[in-house]
């Protein structure tokens, strides 16, 4: 075993294996946390993301127990972040009128440019927050938010007086 030579997976330099260390991979430690810590993620092309996602998915779905915590997973996800949304709202209530008795009237609106669409951002709680903690989006009632849209699309300046 003492002579038993292998190729680092990190740098590929030949290397002499330890005693007891049949399933070594790595000249150092260092060699090894690089490779572990590294952004393996650029090592692979969009489409073979793609194919492995898919073979992931395939393989999950044959299995019906496996399926069914996976649907169940997402449901509760999904659960979570509306709740935590619909929370939000209500805590905050419309900037302009300060309406804050149902969550489903309130709306979150961007200010100046969108970075994404808040359903697109609806599936994770730390992405509306952070796209509401970089000051993209307010809380408006739907008549609030309707009336600044239109007096926006038609060059109008927006006032609070506009929408009571």
């Amino acid at each position: 075993m003492t002579n038993v030579k292998r190729n680092c997976k990190q740098c590929g330099i030949e290397f002499c294996i330890k005693p007891k260390g049949y399933n070594t991979f790595y000249c150092s430690k260092k060699c090894k946390y690089k490779y572990k810590y590294a952004d393996r993620s650029t090592r692979l092309t969009l489409d073979e993301k793609r194919k492995a996602r898919r073979k992931s998915y395939l393989t999950t779905r044959a299995h019906s127990d496996r399926y069914s915590k996976h649907l169940d997973s997402g449901r509760k996800s999904i659960r979570l972040v509306r709740m935590w949304l619909a929370e939000y709202k209500q805590e905050k209530g419309c900037i302009d009128c300060g309406y804050n008795k149902h969550s489903a009237a309130l709306q979150l609106d961007h200010c100046g440019k969108k970075s994404a669409a808040i359903s697109d951002l609806r599936s994770s709680i730390a992405r509306l927050q952070k796209e509401i903690k970089n000051g993209k989006c307010v809380v408006r009632c739907a008549i609030c938010h309707a009336v600044k849209t239109w007096a926006e699309k038609n060059g109008f300046k927006y006032r609070k007086e506009l929408a009571k």
